[in-house]
């Protein structure tokens, strides 16, 4: 897996400080500022290399949380879609590729997501095949504003995802979030009571 850069692990206050700079513009503008500091490559101190270990523990020890990879449609089966909202360089969307969902990459930087390209060449093959039965998933990773919706169209079944994995995007301002998350929802299929 791809090495963090070596001052990325830079901590306190020149770390904070650099990050309240790149983000003291409207919330309208931080899309920008990530790119800029994707562009630049020096500083992306939440890259750590390897996928977030709290979601390979959800995908090895509590699957009883998001079920199985697979799901039901009409008369046949089919891998389940997982959205990974700033990816970063895509290691939880190869992660989840490798349990049998298909999985989409999302970042607003198009230096992330050549990142997420050369991620999947450099060490795709690392991320073995969980289940024979299911297979890997495909990946897909898209260049997009996850407040926006222009980036649904490049995605499968009508931009609907059964699981969407999240540790950065939620970081926004609660009402800017769920005006977001309201308009964004229907992405997330219908449930239903059994």
């Amino acid at each position: 897996m791809t090495e963090p850069v070596a001052d990325q692990t830079q901590h306190g206050a020149d770390a904070r400080a650099r990050l309240l700079s790149t983000f003291s513009t409207p919330p309208s503008e931080h899309g920008k500022g990530w790119s800029k500091l994707w562009d630049e490559g020096d500083f992306l101190p939440w890259d750590k290399g390897t996928p977030n270990p709290a979601l390979l523990d959800i995908l090895t020890d509590r699957r009883d949380l998001i079920g199985p990879a697979m799901v039901e449609e009409g008369s046949s089966t089919r891998k389940k879609r997982a959205l990974v909202p700033g990816c970063g360089r895509g290691y939880d969307v190869l992660l989840l590729a490798s349990f049998g969902y298909d999985a989409y990459g999302l970042e607003i930087s198009e230096s992330a997501v050549k990142g997420c390209e050369e991620e999947k060449r450099a060490n795709g093959a690392m991320y073995s095949i969980k289940d024979e039965k299911v297979g890997a998933g495909e990946t897909k990773f898209i260049v997009g504003d996850f407040f926006a919706d222009t980036w649904l169209k490049e995605v499968e079944g009508a931009g609907k995802f059964e699981l969407i994995y999240d540790y950065t995007v939620h970081y926004y301002p609660i009402p800017t979030l769920e005006l977001v998350l309201h308009k964004n929802l229907p992405m997330l299929p219908q449930r239903t009571e059994s």
